[in-house]
C-alpha cells in the first residue's frame, strides 16, 4: 500500500476524534463520510480507553484513543516481554511483545472483532475477490492508542480469519515490541504501516531499545522546524541521547501528555495538514 499525505490527515483527523466523546466522534466520522459507527468502551481495561469503529461500505477505520497516564500502561511489569502466541490463540510464534498492550487487546479482543464485522461484514469468502474489491480495514491512533492500533493490524493479519489490513498510520506510537516480532511484523505489514513522531517527542523513545525493543514500519519524522523527513539526522541525534532508565524518562515526561508539547495529538494533525505538499513529495523505499 503506497503512502498517501490525504490518508494520514484523515486518519489523525480520526485518531484525534477518538479523544471526543461518542457523540463528537460520530460527527466527525459522518463529515469524512463514514456514516456506520460503533463507539468503543474499552475502560474496564485501562482507565479512560475508548476507541470506535467507523465505515462505509468499502471499508472501515478502527481508532483507539491514547491517555495522557503513563503509568497505566508504561510500567516496568507491563512492559516485560510476552510471546504474542500466548495472547491471540492460533497466532504463529513471531516472536514477543509488550504486555500491557497486548493484553489490552487481547482482552477486548471479541469486542473489537464484533464491532469490526457490524460496520464491515467480510464476505463468506475472498476467493475470487480482487484486493481492491475486498474491504478493508484502516487502523489508527494516537500514544497508547497507536500501539494498540499496530497490535489490532497484527492480529488482524495473523490469527484467523485473517482481515486484510489496507494500512495503519500512527502519531506518537511507542514501541510495541522486540527485534524478533518486528522483524516478523515488517514482512506483512511494512509497507502499509506509517509511525508519524513529532521533533523530541518521547514516548516513541519507550520501552527502551536497550531491552531489546525496536522500531517496525516506517517513520516520518516532522523535525524542529516541522518539515517532514524519512531520514532525519535530528531524530538519529536524539535517540543518541541515552535514557537509562523509567525513574529518567518519568521524570522526564512528568509535564507530558496528550495535548501537551511535541506529543499534543493536536499538533500532529496540524502538522500533517500543513504540509500536505512536502509529504506528497516524500519517497519511500521500495
Amino acid at each position: 500500500m503506497r503512502f498517501s499525505a490525504a490518508n494520514a490527515l484523515r486518519l489523525s483527523m480520526l485518531a484525534n476524534a477518538a479523544y471526543l466523546d461518542e457523540n463528537g466522534a460520530k460527527t466527525v466520522a459522518n463529515t469524512l463520510g463514514l456514516p456506520n459507527f460503533v463507539w468503543l468502551d474499552l475502560s474496564d481495561q485501562i482507565d479512560n480507553l475508548y476507541g470506535f469503529v467507523a465505515g462505509c461500505r468499502d471499508y472501515a477505520v478502527l481508532s483507539f484513543r491514547g491517555t495522557a497516564k503513563f503509568e497505566d500502561w508504561m510500567t516496568n511489569v507491563n512492559a516485560a516481554p510476552t510471546r504474542f502466541s500466548w495472547f491471540f490463540e492460533g497466532a504463529a510464534e513471531v516472536g514477543d511483545v509488550h504486555t500491557g498492550f497486548a493484553m489490552a487487546v487481547r482482552d477486548s479482543w471479541d469486542k473489537i472483532k464484533t464491532a469490526v464485522n457490524q460496520v464491515l461484514p467480510l464476505p463468506p469468502s475472498l476467493a475470487g475477490l480482487s484486493t481492491t474489491d475486498q474491504p478493508t480495514l484502516w487502523l489508527t491512533g494516537h500514544s497508547l492508542g497507536a500501539a494498540l492500533a499496530v497490535v489490532c493490524g497484527a492480529a488482524f493479519s495473523m490469527v484467523g480469519p485473517v482481515r486484510p489490513v489496507r494500512g495503519i498510520y500512527t502519531f506518537g506510537q511507542p514501541r510495541i515490541g522486540l527485534y524478533n516480532f518486528c522483524g516478523h511484523y515488517d514482512q506483512l505489514l511494512r509497507p502499509q504501516t506509517f509511525r508519524f513522531v513529532n521533533k523530541e517527542d518521547l514516548v516513541p523513545r519507550v520501552p527502551f531499545r536497550g531491552w531489546d525493543y525496536a522500531d517496525l514500519g516506517q517513520m516520518i519524522h516532522f523535525d524542529s522546524s516541522g518539515v517532514p523527513r524519512l531520514e532525519s539526522p535530528q531524530w538519529k541525534n536524539f535517540l543518541a541521547r541515552s535514557i537509562e532508565s523509567f525513574t529518567e524518562f518519568f521524570g522526564i515526561a512528568t509535564h507530558v501528555g496528550v495535548d501537551i508539547g511535541d506529543h499534543s495529538y493536536r499538533a500532529y494533525e496540524d502538522l500533517i495538514a500543513t504540509h500536505q505538499n512536502e509529504l506528497s513529495g516524500l519517497r519511500f523505499p521500495p
